[in-house]
């Protein structure tokens, strides 16, 4: 099987991987099937968190042109965990990633998600 995360076919006109659907649930379906488990809260999270992505792409796509990558996602997921322990946003000058993180805590708090 294709690694398709590492592999994206389209670029955009920034030269950079338009991370399309598919990505975004493989890479969180890669992530769950790392985590050693597998449970309903699992998937209830990751759902959360694929909705919002997607959600944000699109309104960042068509308002300003700008593209979310696997990197972008994959860096958001890193610090997702270590925020929600620490109740801390990581310092980074990248908006994106940035903007990204709190979209994620505030729909897991609104969600009433126990994470």
């Amino acid at each position: 099987m294709t690694d398709h995360l590492t592999t994206l076919p389209v670029l955009s006109s920034q030269g950079k991987y338009k991370m399309e659907e598919r990505d975004i649930h493989g890479l969180f379906s890669m992530v769950a099937k790392h985590s050693g488990q597998n449970t309903d809260a699992i998937r209830t999270v990751f759902s959360i968190l694929v909705r919002s992505t997607l959600r944000y792409r699109d309104i960042l796509l068509e308002s300003k042109g700008i593209v979310v990558t696997v990197e972008d996602v994959r860096t958001v997921l890193d610090w997702l965990v270590p925020s929600l322990a620490s109740g801390q946003l990581p310092e980074t000058d990248n908006k994106i990633r940035l903007d990204l993180l709190k979209i994620w805590l505030d729909e897991l708090k609104l969600s009433g998600n126990p994470f």
